[in-house]
């Protein structure tokens, strides 16, 4: 699960939650056991086969449910004090150059991931049907979420649920070629 979910941003990724791919996903573990923040388990939705295999990953919230000082309290308790001074700098510029603003009625869909081998079975949608129906008995009128500029793939797929987008964030100075497409749904 915490590999599905590094694999959604690697770059970003790489950037505040560590310096390689086992730090990384390490770090995304933790910060899975100790609640209260973005990749909290209460975040997260799995979707798994008969035998426990994990299909795909939903990471999604309401605008109201994450704060910055949420998030800096579980970060606080896994990263040393330099890497923290590291995610408050670097992660607080990427969130406001790279991400939708998410008000506290929003719904905000951080990642979905679908496992390699699973990939054009519909699992994709099956997650994203399930993310609206929680939006909206979350009582949200709207659901937004970011699409990586390269990712036309993506972009395509939430186009046919009737996601719009409504801005693009680049940070080329930050991230070589990274960016955003800021998309959203009224529902």
């Amino acid at each position: 699960m915490s590999k599905l979910i590094y694999e959604t941003e690697l770059e970003i990724f790489r950037a505040i939650l560590g310096k390689n791919e086992t730090e990384g996903i390490k770090n995304i573990k933790s910060l899975i056991k100790a609640e209260n923040n973005l990749f909290g388990s209460e975040n997260i939705h799995v979707v798994s086969d008969d035998d426990d295999r994990v299909l795909g990953i939903l990471v999604s919230f309401r605008g109201d449910e994450v704060t910055f000082w949420k998030e800096f309290k579980a970060y606080s308790k896994i990263l040393d004090f330099y890497d923290l001074l590291r995610y408050v700098f670097k992660g607080t510029l990427i969130n406001e150059l790279l991400t939708a603003s998410i008000g506290p009625g929003d719904y905000y869909i951080s990642n979905i991931a679908v496992g390699h081998e699973f990939r054009s079975q519909g699992i994709g949608t099956y997650i994203l049907e399930n993310a609206l129906k929680l939006a909206e008995d979350s009582g949200c009128q709207k659901v937004i979420l970011n699409v990586t500029l390269k990712n036309i793939r993506a972009l395509k797929f939430y186009e046919r649920f009737g996601f719009k987008v409504n801005g693009k964030n680049t940070a080329e100075w930050l991230f070589k070629d990274q960016g955003t497409f800021d998309m959203e749904l009224l529902i």
